[in-house]
């Protein structure tokens, strides 16, 4: 024994931390396995000693060779680890990251040319999937393997993985830097300003996406691999370095789930939901082990209150819908920034479908009265009925608003163009597959409705004035003075069309030739025939045909489009 512990001090003394700066694992690969050997040798050895109780000298001897060699060994890995470790920093992999950020994150982070990492990512061009790349180089992890192999034979795991969480979580915590993950207070996340809070959300969509799919779960690979038949080891390596870091991470989701249900706040709340959604098989990957069972534990609150979050934000949506109320008439009859609003904000919310319907139906959420023309049938119907139900009180609220214009033909103008506006949004976005084909084709229905309403109450009189039907009197030629009443009459009711139709507004250019088209077929061949057939009684006095065919055309061509009109007249050419 005496011989063992005196060429096992040999060896050791050559490597004391004290005596030399040299690195034993810098040294050649037989000279680093000498060592190893003498290290589980001199174990043995103690074991031995501590076993017999006898040579107590000996047995103090052997603990301090062993203390010295572990010295040696701590130190050795950690250099090891703190010189092949660098932080994941995306502007260094310009060409790698760029790829995982959506259009919202495109402003996040300045993409760089300088190539300076020590790892590769070269096989991992989107953050949307866990990626395979080694953080540290293989031949790094060779030899951080065999040290902690070693400490372990020798009772020193606690110390092995002190070292190891320590200097991997400051490069997590320099990582999170790079990604631009603050640590925030929910009391502060309350206070924040919207813009202010709506660019943290966006850079935390990409830092989480990043840290989770990349960060963590290369994290746990390369504890996997140094710890590798060590499993204490290695989960608790993990949970030291991840855990914490991790939670912190998840907690800014949290607060913003806590905060204001204010509208413009719901396409945050959902994209937050969508991402961790996207992100819980990978936490649950990363996370599946006991001492980190925590976190895929939170992650699952948080998407829960996310969720409730976003039904809370599209009750109070519906609430506001209903309450509002508007006390004056909007100019011209045309779009009512309600309506823009409102349906603006559901063919946003149409881009949600999968989110929402999972949302509203698991658990299920407050239903209110089913609106008419849902399709319930439908996989999303209560997302149907949500939406349909506010499209519903808007309606509702149209008609209301109506019965403020003191001209009937402007208030069938303004549901008219109101109607067709949210017709013409629900055709132009997902909005149709939800809500199904009842709803458009009730809208469309009240369209043409309102299109009729609005003729018939703006133009019924001019149309009459000069239909055959009232010039002819038991079957012969009305007297001129008749017909001069009648041409009195038309050119009366086309000054009073003139006088309401100054600002009166189409939005639509399609809705508005078909108005045009109408009104042109209706009017331009009675008043033509009128003319042709009584004309010649008129030939001494013209003064009465005050708008020619022609004339009256170019003023239909032109109406609805919110400008003075004019139509010249025969006499004034």
């Amino acid at each position: 024994m005496e011989e063992k512990l005196a060429a096992a001090e040999i060896l050791i003394s050559k490597w004391d931390t004290n005596t030399t700066g040299k690195m034993l694992f810098q040294s050649n690969a037989e000279e680093v396995r000498v060592y190893m050997d003498t290290v589980e040798n001199l174990q043995r050895h103690l074991e031995c000693l501590s076993a017999g109780g006898t040579n107590v000298a000996q047995l103090i001897r052997a603990q301090g060779l062993m203390k010295l060699s572990m010295a040696r060994l701590q130190n050795e890995f950690h250099k090891i680890l703190l010189c092949n470790s660098e932080p994941i920093d995306p502007d260094r992999e310009s060409s790698a990251w760029s790829s995982s950020r959506s259009s919202t994150e495109d402003s996040i982070a300045t993409d760089s040319d300088d190539d300076r990492s020590s790892y590769s990512i070269s096989n991992c061009s989107s953050a949307d999937r866990i990626c395979e790349f080694s953080m540290v180089p293989s031949e790094a992890v060779v030899d951080l393997r065999t040290i902690a192999q070693g400490m372990a034979k020798s009772g020193y795991t606690r110390e092995c993985v002190r070292i190891f969480a320590l200097t991997r979580k400051s490069v997590v915590d320099e990582s999170f830097y790079n990604l631009g993950v603050e640590i925030v207070r929910l009391k502060d996340v309350r206070k924040m300003q919207w813009k202010l809070l709506d660019d943290k959300i966006k850079k935390w969509i990409y830092a989480a996406k990043i840290s989770i799919r990349i960060l963590f779960a290369q994290e746990k690979r390369l504890c996997a691999d140094v710890f590798e038949g060590l499993d204490k080891m290695r989960d608790s390596s993990f949970a030291e370095i991840a855990k914490e870091r991790t939670e912190s991470l998840l907690a800014f989701a949290e607060a913003v789930a806590t905060t204001s249900r204010a509208p413009e706040r719901m396409f945050r709340v959902l994209d937050l939901y969508e991402v961790l959604t996207d992100l819980m098989p990978d936490i649950e990957d990363t996370y599946f082990q006991e001492t980190c069972r925590s976190v895929h534990e939170h992650a699952k609150r948080i998407l829960v209150q996310l969720g409730e979050a976003a039904r809370g934000i599209l009750m109070e949506f519906e609430k506001a819908v209903e309450k509002e109320k508007s006390k004056v008439p909007i100019p011209g009859g045309t779009v009512h920034p309600l309506t823009r609003y409102v349906m603006n904000y559901l063919c946003f919310l149409s881009d949600y479908k999968e989110p929402l319907v999972n949302i509203i139906t698991n658990p299920p959420g407050e239903i209110p009265k089913t609106p008419p023309y849902n399709k319930l049938n439908d996989p999303s119907g209560p997302l149907s009925v949500h939406l349909g139900w506010t499209i519903f009180l808007l309606l509702t609220k149209l008609d209301k608003t109506s019965d403020l214009y003191k001209d009937v033909a402007l208030s069938y103008l303004f549901l008219m163009n109101n109607v067709h506006y949210i017709e013409q949004k629900l055709n132009g976005s997902e909005l149709k597959s939800i809500l199904g084909k009842g709803w458009v084709r009730k809208l469309s229905n009240n369209v043409r409705e309102y299109a009729v309403k609005y003729e018939r109450a703006a133009w019924m009189k001019v149309f009459s004035s000069v239909t055959d039907e009232e010039v002819t009197a038991n079957g012969g030629v009305s007297s001129v003075e008749g017909l001069k009443e009648k041409l009195k009459e038309f050119n009366s009711e086309m000054e009073e069309v003139k006088r309401r139709h100054i600002e009166w507004v189409v939005a639509d250019i399609s809705l508005r030739e078909k108005l045009r088209v109408s009104i042109t077929e209706k009017l331009i061949p009675s008043y033509s025939s009128f003319l042709r057939r009584f004309r010649s009684r008129f030939e001494s006095d013209t003064k009465y045909i005050k708008y020619a065919p022609e004339e009256v055309h170019d003023f239909v061509l032109h109406v609805f489009e919110g400008n003075p009109l004019t139509v010249s007249s025969k006499r004034s050419r």
